[in-house]
């Protein structure tokens, strides 16, 4: 492995554009988790471009949300992420090492993605250092920026085909306390809440709630489909999906609340994101959301997710509180969402760019 952003390998010194065949010989990904059609390679600017064909086909779309269909944001990320993949997998001369997410920074969710548009993930590799490659990425559909990011990917040449468990089952540990009683609420009552459904609901029951805090509890199993996908040798949790899952924890707080019935809670950012260890099948995440600022339509919250006393991934993110207008249809309303207002009613741009729903 060398260490240089600037070491560029021999093959890649040309511009390249990959379909989706040559991609699967590029990438561990595979579906329903490859968030890819085709890449275009420039080596001379260490940059990648990415194209993700978006269509209602996909399995995502059944759980987000039924009848009013959006790409989830970390889907977005997730593709950013992909793109970095091919980046480093051809630019620099890594051999077999796996790569992992490490850290999300600065992202910013400006519009909606919906079926039926063209995703074009840019991604430029920053600085290649002691292991960790450093991006910086935007995403557009027709020349609209739709999402910003800046990420880490950290390589290891060291994993094993089969990931051993070194713990049998952990148990689920609240405030250096083993958590006795039973959940608060179970997954009707949060299906009650929140409009995702299988197979992209990622809280499965809530151990507490109180004023500014919840915490709330999903199950891995080998039995979920991103696991087909993320890797077929090494089944590890995305990390983006770890992101979606205190959002939806998030989410069961804010939405749950009398006068917030009825509304989205759309991702505006996400910041700080750190992924500290994998998420494998038979883990429990305990999903620890504090809300740390609040506002009529817009919060923020700070997310830890452990797995028995050890912190698995954190991060910050914020949202904005949508309403859907009945009068509207879905996907109208989905796409002209400004600020909790529509573009119909607003008149005028709203200051708060429309995010994308988490």
């Amino acid at each position: 492995m060398t260490d240089s952003a600037s070491n560029v390998t021999e093959t890649a010194k040309t511009e390249i554009i990959m379909d989706y065949y040559r991609l699967q010989s590029l990438l561990p990904h595979r579906p329903p988790l490859l968030m890819l059609d085709r890449v275009r390679l420039i080596p001379t600017e260490k940059r990648a471009i990415g194209l993700k064909n978006v269509t209602i086909n996909e399995p995502h779309f059944q759980g987000h949300f039924p009848g009013n269909p959006v790409l989830p944001g970390v889907l977005i990320l997730e593709t950013m992420v992909q793109t970095g993949g091919a980046a480093i997998r051809q630019f620099l001369d890594i051999q077999n090492d796996v790569a992992f997410l490490r850290t999300l920074h600065n992202i910013k969710f400006r519009k909606p993605v919906l079926p039926g548009d063209c995703l074009i993930t840019d991604v430029t590799l920053e600085r290649f250092r002691k292991g960790l490659v450093k991006f910086h990425a935007t995403a557009t559909v027709r020349d609209q920026q739709v999402c910003q990011a800046k990420f880490t990917v950290g390589l290891s040449a060291s994993v094993p085909e089969h990931i051993q468990a070194t713990e049998f089952a952990p148990p689920l540990i609240m405030d250096n306390t083993p958590i006795q009683t039973a959940p608060i609420n179970n997954i009707n009552g949060i299906m009650n809440i929140i409009p995702h459904r299988y197979p992209f609901i990622l809280v499965d029951s809530i151990y507490y709630e109180g004023e500014n805090r919840i915490v709330g509890l999903k199950n891995v199993t080998g039995n979920e489909s991103f696991f087909s996908g993320h890797f077929p040798k090494h089944p590890i949790m995305p990390g983006t999906l770890l992101v979606e899952a205190i959002a939806q924890v998030g989410a069961v707080f804010i939405l749950g609340k009398p006068e917030n019935k009825g509304k989205l809670a759309y991702f505006m950012a996400v910041d700080m994101a750190r992924f500290r260890r994998p998420v494998r099948p038979g883990d429990q995440l305990l999903i620890d959301v504090l809300q740390t600022a609040s506002r009529p339509r817009v919060g923020k919250a700070h997310g830890r997710i452990f797995v028995g006393p050890h912190l698995a991934a954190e991060a910050r993110i914020s949202f904005v509180l949508v309403d859907l207008p009945a009068v509207l249809p879905a996907h109208i309303a989905a796409r002209s969402a400004v600020g909790g207002r529509t573009a119909l009613q607003a008149g005028r741009p709203s200051p708060v760019d429309r995010p994308s729903p988490a």
